[in-house]
């Protein structure tokens, strides 16, 4: 008699063999195994015919019309249905619905049960709803005596109605690419679980295993609509492991499958395709870690072997699988209920294998972080190399360079609408990505990399792709449908249509306006979110003509007019209207009386504004974040302390600087920035032009403040604690008060006090002191520095719990108070200007889209310092003017943050605060340089607004129409 025995396969393919007759000690498998390794063989084998096309449509369920939502039952034993009507019947009525696809459905009905869209349909009926609502409740196996019987009344017991009044109704926002539960809300040590950094190569790993449920994020991201996440593992490796896709639904259990989108599905495929997601980086990421650990790999080179190489023995796993199947059908066969007795391995399933083979076989939706053409190129040539496919490109700064590739392997992208210059990979960028993709056949979406972008935000990466000209629904169908679709859940997902999770949002505005948010979140047919319904803000979005005649190019004229003017904000509670003229660089006349000269501009009814003023950034001091050698580099307190940290001795000014170029083509035509430093003291600021054409031409002021950081951010040797940095504060204020006053005439202050030491300035007033910091009590003992000091300017930035500091009657009141600590500061400035509670300095935020807001808290009382924003990263400066306009959009219902208030954010509260106030900066005048804007806007309100564009600079001589966006 002969045995049949099956050897795991080895790179060298060895083959099923037919041994010798079996003698009495040779191992055998169980009737068991050898059964458990046929059922593998048989859906591996069912896997081959079905996946394939599974990866297309995303493996729906046969009957999609009649499915039921896996997940809802559960969760109607969780604590989310304490409240007995949450999770039942709700109609909602007279909705606006954008579905996600492109059509826009007004006067629209929806009915919501079981965790489903049930119904669309205009003035629905009540015999029509409880009819959606019965067959609902028959789908998900309910037998109760309502379902059955024909009572509609006993049904809708608990419908709640729900009136839109018109306003839009969307599928919840669904983001592809976030770190949510893994990269928490704050930041420590003990619970960030984004990257395995010892190895760079696990598959294996799952993000299952370390999802934090107690991630405040989970609530701070579905305050912005957003309803499902990618939750994918870091890009520090080739191979980081399995994300999950959840539902932003904290379900009362605090178990992180039970946030699983799959939680609940049907073996067999009842509930569609139970997908899983994996992700692989390329690039500078991994070759990075590789060099920081000293082995393969550190070059690209390094990548793409080392991924051939895993893919090559994933293969041969499958080839060893393959080949005890050949082997087991012999066997059984052969000798029948016997053959267990004559196969000698169990089905060769390696657990550390088990995900790559899983995506060999067409089980996993493959997510790559991947920039460049040739790492792009490169993950291809291993698809076809080793039959699997990749889903989507994740950040793809520069895939839009090979967009037909893409579309012709079906590989979409998943991409920041602007947020670029963070690392060479990201250098290469175009605000138009969007359209090259759409005009090429490529899917994308946009994604937040929560945190690195907050999720909570992620409308606004829609918002500025339309601003930058993409259609407005085929944004809106990037962060909803082409995502829920790319991760195979666009049959239930990213849509509003009937047999669809019942994942909704009614928004208080257009979702395509800057500050709109939602009122109330259904996740799965819960109310996930809540807020009262005010009066709908509809912005008036008819631009006027563009400016006319449009320049070639730049050109530097001695004289140019401006007329045709709506409003000109020329500075806090200063407007006029009709021209304003320009000679030899400067402002002579401004009004409806002013005589042209000069080239002669058509504002067409637009609206002028002072350029903006960007501070506290790296721009003009470095250019790629993550490469020194494009930086001025770091300054630390001794350098500071003997006077050596000048940022105006590290300024460059080049005019292929993407920073300068970003910053000047948006209307930022004025920089302040400081050292780049760590620890405590940071050194002197510049203020230059963005604009200038060379060094000499972009110093406005050489030296304008001092900067100091408080905090977490500023520990190190020499300020290993915010103990030491206060104190270290105080005595050097006090020491340059002691040196300022040493000078016998105003006139020698300034030249004595630097002489003999760096803070009598400061302490004099003759210099703002610029303090970042993030804490309340770090903020409150800098007021009271100040308060104790009174000659000191500071300037608050970072200001992340400024807000808690306001006297809650002074606010209320909007009447002065002796005890508002915040009346000790020159000003505030919020840097991000939407806080982000992700350091532990900073986790004092205010609550997402709390009523009043941070700046109406900060603005209300009369003695208040004036409000200021400032982008978090320096490419952001382009987003300057939305950074201000949100302050107003957000806190229109009360309408307590002005227009002044807002432009001001921009442009002379941030020129006051740095003491440029004197030199023009910020404001257009009489007798100052010219810094100015057109935009064509209809309305001065709408200066700020998305649905505006920059028509013209006036940069003293220099001209600029219709400045190029890239």
């Amino acid at each position: 008699m002969a045995v049949l025995v099956v050897t795991l396969r080895t790179l060298e393919m060895s083959r099923v063999m037919i041994q010798l007759p079996r003698l009495a000690d040779d191992p055998v498998i169980t009737r068991e195994a050898f059964a458990h390794g046929l059922a593998m063989c048989r859906a591996n084998n069912a896997k081959a015919a079905e996946n394939p096309v599974s990866f297309l449509t995303g493996g729906p369920p046969k009957d999609h019309d009649h499915r039921h939502n896996p997940r809802h039952a559960f969760l109607l034993t969780t604590p989310l249905a304490a409240d007995w009507k949450n999770g039942g019947p709700v109609l909602i009525r007279n909705a606006t619905v954008w579905d996600g696809t492109g059509r826009v459905l007004s006067g629209t009905d929806l009915v919501l049960s079981r965790g489903l869209i049930v119904k669309l349909g205009r003035a629905l009926t009540r015999t029509e709803v409880a009819a959606a609502v019965r067959s609902s409740a028959v789908a998900a196996g309910d037998s109760s005596t309502a379902a059955a019987s024909g009572d509609d009344d006993a049904l809708l017991t608990q419908l709640e109605i729900v009136d839109a009044g018109g306003r839009v109704v969307t599928p919840g926002l669904v983001d592809q690419h976030s770190h949510v539960g893994t990269f928490p809300f704050p930041l420590l040590t003990g619970s960030l679980d984004t990257n395995e950094d010892s190895t760079l190569l696990h598959p294996q790993l799952r993000v299952l295993d370390a999802i934090g449920v107690l991630d405040p994020a989970f609530d701070v991201v579905l305050s912005g609509g957003v309803t499902s996440s990618l939750v994918l593992p870091g890009s520090s490796t080739l191979m980081g492991g399995e994300g999950l896709a959840v539902k932003m639904l904290r379900t009362g259990t605090n178990q992180p499958e039970h946030l699983a989108t799959n939680f609940g599905m049907r073996e067999g495929g009842a509930d569609g395709k139970p997908w899983r997601w994996m992700k692989m980086a390329c690039g500078e990421n991994p070759k990075s870690l590789g060099a920081e650990k000293g082995k393969m790999p550190d070059s690209r080179m390094g990548n793409g072997w080392m991924f051939r190489k895993h893919f090559e023995a994933a293969r041969a796993v499958i080839q060893s699988q393959e080949d005890w199947c050949e082997g087991a059908a012999l066997a059984e066969k052969r000798y029948g209920p016997d053959a267990h007795l004559h196969v000698r391995s169990r089905f060769p399933e390696p657990l550390a294998y088990e995900s790559l083979t899983a995506l060999l076989r067409g089980d996993v939706r493959l997510q790559v972080h991947c920039y460049d053409p040739q790492d792009i190129e490169m993950m291809v040539r291993n698809t076809h190399e080793f039959g699997f496919n990749v889903t989507t490109f994740h950040h793809a700064t520069e895939a839009h360079l090979v967009a037909p590739l893409l579309a012709r392997e079906n590989i979409s992208v998943a991409i920041f609408a602007d947020y670029s210059l963070y690392k060479h990979e990201s250098y290469v960028h175009s605000v138009r990505a969007g359209q090259i993709f759409r005009d090429a056949g490529v899917r994308f979406a946009y994604k937040s990399d929560h945190p690195v972008l907050n999720s909570q935000t992620l409308i606004f990466e829609a918002q500025k792709a339309v601003h930058y000209g993409l259609d407005p629904q085929l944004a809106f169908a990037a962060v909803t449908s082409v995502p829920a679709e790319r991760m195979g859940l666009g049959w239930r997902i990213g849509r509003i249509a009937e047999a669809y999770d019942a994942d909704v949002v009614i928004w208080d505005r257009s979702p395509m306006e800057l500050g709109a948010h939602p009122l109330r979140v259904f996740v799965d047919g819960f109310t996930a979110l809540s807020k009262p319904f005010l009066p709908e803000h509809k912005e008036e979005a008819t631009p006027v003509p563009p400016v006319t005649p449009a320049l070639d190019e730049p050109a530097d004229l001695p004289a140019y007019t401006i007329f045709n003017v709506s409003t000109i904000i020329a500075g806090p509670g200063h407007r006029s209207a009709g021209k304003v003229v320009v000679r030899d660089g400067v402002v002579v006349c401004v009004g409806p009386d002013c005589e042209n000269e000069g080239a002669v501009f058509n504002a067409q009814r637009g609206v002028v504004m002072p350029g903006m003023v960007v501070a506290n950034t790296m721009i003009g001091l470095g250019e790629i974040d993550l490469e020194p050698i494009t930086q001025d580099g770091l300054v630390d307190n001794p350098s500071v302390l003997a006077g050596l940290a000048r940022a105006a001795d590290g300024l460059r000014v080049d005019a292929d600087q993407k920073h300068l170029q970003y910053a000047f083509r948006h209307g930022v035509l004025t920089a302040i920035s400081a050292p780049l430093h760590r620890g405590m003291l940071g050194g002197i600021s510049v203020a230059f032009r963005t604009g200038a054409k060379g060094y000499n031409d972009a110093i406005i002021k050489e030296e304008v403040a001092m900067h100091v950081t408080i905090g977490n951010a500023a520990k190190d040797s020499h300020t290993a604690s915010v103990t030491t940095q206060i104190g270290l504060l105080r005595r050097l204020l006090d020491e340059g008060a002691a040196a300022a006053d040493s000078a016998t005439t105003n006139a020698s202050v300034s030249a004595a006090a630097a002489a003999t030491h760096p803070f009598a300035r400061i302490a004099s007033g003759a210099m703002p002191l610029v303090s970042s910091a993030d804490d309340p009590s770090d903020l409150a003992k800098l007021l009271a520095l100040a308060t104790a000091r009174p000659r000191v300017r500071l300037v608050l930035t970072g200001a992340a719990g400024a807000w808690s500091l306001v006297d809650d009657a002074a606010a209320a009141t909007g009447s002065s108070s002796s005890s508002y600590p915040l009346a000790a500061a020159a000003a505030v400035l919020l840097q991000p200007p939407r806080c982000m509670p992700v350091s532990w300095d900073a986790r004092a935020c205010r609550p997402p889209y709390a009523r009043p807001t941070a700046a109406e808290l900060l603005l209300r009382a009369d003695d208040a310092p004036p409000l200021a924003v400032a982008p978090q990263f320096p490419d952001q400066a382009r987003s300057l003017r939305f950074d201000a306009g949100w302050l107003a959009a957000e806190a229109v219902a009360l309408g307590s943050v002005t227009l002044d208030d807002a432009v001001g954010a921009a442009t002379w509260a941030v020129a006051d605060a740095f003491g440029l106030a004197e030199l023009g900066v910020g404001r257009v005048a009489v007798g100052t340089r010219a810094n100015l804007l057109v935009l064509d806007a209809a309305d001065p309100g709408l200066v700020l607004s998305l649905n505006s564009t920059l028509q013209l600079i006036g940069d003293g001589k220099r001209v600029v129409t219709q400045p190029v966006q890239d």
